[in-house]
């Protein structure tokens, strides 16, 4: 059969034939090759098995959270400005709340960050790699042995470093490092083993509850490297464009580490949005703090203010002190009419005492303030002598020694009545003086009243804006240092990292098709390269015949 090829390949071929010529003999050809098929299949088939049986299982692990915007975040607080976000916008409050809108690309970026990696890297330890000897399986939470270093050698780290361990109880513990192309030896007693390499420091402890011989190779990256690579392996998408749900998930064979770099991963997302929060709402209450001290110096001011125009004017309340002025008018013009009235009538009682006519006459009583004489009193006295006198007239004559000398006392008694009048005189005059001024008083400080309103208005009007601005500083302050008690998680999560049932790999679909396609190459490969070598050894014998 191999010799039909090559007779038909080395026919010549005519000029009419050649453009008829196709793929079909030669795939005929190729078909006759069964045992080459065979073969290349039976490889193939070996190799799909290994893949099946040696991949190890790798699964998909996911989980999904939801992006609280600010306005959830800060409405636990419960206490809302109302009207009063224009006032805070005055006072250069207005940037405290932050929108409602959330960016869920900006969000997906802040995860994919660097940064947030590298944080969970290093929490996770994952910036070393642990294998064993000759195995390509990655180890995490079972590996003997533990290298630790601290954040100056994971800074300073720009390259890889390997080691090889080996522990055993008789001959203690061998590291040999590699770094920059160098390579070194080391040799501890036991654990903990302390490695300096160009300055940067490796602790390896021994994990516990792990003891016997020791053989790891362990390789440690800068921590930014395998960040870059998480970045690239995680897959971060929102759930839809309608909601605020984004899924991460990753794949890997150990699927207790794929959870715990997703869980930490939004751990570290929601710390650092609490943080960003907290630097925020520092400066907040900072200013907040500032502010209020400024408006209390100012409130404080007002309120001294108000306090020595008071004390000045000796105004307690306005409309206290209109009523006030108009009661004590109305009793005062009653005391004048009666101080009028009472003077009336002692000038009556002087007109009546100093008439001629009237000498030796009592004095009545209606002219007495409208009272009766109290006993000891001038006008008393005097009535009552005059009525002594009056009786001894009528039981005897006015010649009577004993009518001479009442007479005598009367006489007397009435310059001690004009003495009494003229001093009840004078102190009405004082009294209804006294009274006119009260009255005069009264009536310019009733007349001042409107202007020390519209003063007094001004200045409780600047003392209620101030309070009122004082208020809602201290609300807001409030409301920050609420929101920053119950820190509320940015990230809500909704499903905990969980892995899925079905593995991702090794699958059997990959397996079928690298076996068709190994099959292929492998077969057709062995015929072509065969039918060269043929070929090629066939020329080489015609040029050595006719050489010769």
């Amino acid at each position: 059969m191999n010799n039909e090829l090559e007779q038909e390949a080395s026919r010549p071929i005519a000029a009419d034939d050649r453009e008829a010529v196709g793929l079909r003999p030669i795939i005929a050809g190729y078909l006759r090759q069964r045992t080459v098929i065979l073969i290349s299949a039976i490889i193939s088939l070996v190799a799909a098995i290994i893949y099946l049986l040696v991949y190890p299982k790798t699964y998909e692990i996911m989980a999904r959270i939801q992006i609280q915007d600010d306005a959830s975040m800060m409405a636990s607080g419960g206490i809302g400005l109302g009207d009063a976000a224009g006032v805070m916008k005055t006072f250069g409050l207005g940037g405290l709340s932050s929108g409602s809108g959330v960016s869920i690309d900006d969000e997906i970026s802040t995860l994919r960050s660097n940064s947030l990696m590298r944080k969970m890297v290093t929490r996770l330890g994952l910036y070393a790699e642990y294998r064993r000897p000759l195995s390509f399986i990655k180890l995490y939470g079972e590996e003997p042995v533990h290298v630790i270093c601290d954040s100056t050698t994971l800074d300073a780290l720009d390259d890889k470093v390997e080691f090889r361990l080996t522990a055993t109880d008789r001959d203690g513990v061998t590291i040999k490092a590699k770094a920059d192309g160098k390579k070194e030896t080391f040799h501890f007693d036991g654990f903990p083993a302390e490695v300096r390499l160009h300055g940067k420091t490796f602790r390896f402890e021994r994990v516990k509850q792990r003891a016997g011989d020791v053989k790891l190779d362990i390789t440690v990256y800068p921590p930014r490297w395998v960040a870059e690579k998480a970045a690239d392996d995680f897959l971060i998408e929102d759930y839809s464009k309608s909601a605020n749900i984004i899924e991460l998930s990753c794949t890997d064979y150990e699927r207790r580490r794929a959870k715990d770099m997703l869980n930490v991963l939004i751990d570290y997302y929601n710390q650092e949005a609490y943080d960003y929060k907290k630097a925020q709402s520092d400066v907040s209450l900072n200013f907040l703090n500032e502010r209020i001290a400024h408006v209390m110096d100012e409130l404080e001011n007002v309120e001294r203010n108000i306090e020595r125009y008071k004390a000045a004017n000796k105004i307690t309340d306005v409309e206290y002190d209109i009523q006030y002025y108009a009661e004590y008018m109305r009793d005062l013009k009653g005391r004048m009419i009666e101080a009028e009235t009472q003077a009336n009538m002692i000038a009556m009682m002087d007109a009546f005492v100093k008439n001629p006519a009237n000498r030796y006459k009592l004095v009545p009583s209606l002219l007495t303030s409208g009272a009766a004489e109290t006993e000891g009193s001038a006008i008393y006295l005097y009535n009552q002598a005059l009525l002594e006198r009056e009786k001894a007239i009528h039981n005897s004559n006015e010649q009577n020694p004993m009518v001479a000398s009442l007479t005598t006392q009367v006489d007397r008694l009435r310059e001690t009545v004009f003495q009494s009048i003229n001093n009840a005189q004078q102190s009405m005059q004082l009294t209804r003086r006294a009274l006119e001024k009260q009255e005069r008083e009264l009536l310019d400080r009733m007349g001042s009243v409107p202007v020390q309103e519209r003063i007094y208005v001004d200045y409780k009007r600047q003392q209620e804006i101030l309070q009122g601005v004082y208020l809602i500083l201290l609300q807001k302050r409030e409301e920050i240092s609420l929101a920053l008690g119950q820190k509320t998680d940015r990230a809500k999560i909704v499903d905990t990292a969980f892995v899925k049932a079905k593995p991702v790999a090794p699958r059997k679909v990959f397996a079928l098709a690298g076996f068709i396609v190994l099959t292929l190459v492998l077969s057709i490969g062995w015929i072509v390269c065969r039918d060269q070598y043929r070929l090629l050894r066939k020329e080489m014998k015609r040029t050595d015949t006719a050489a010769d």
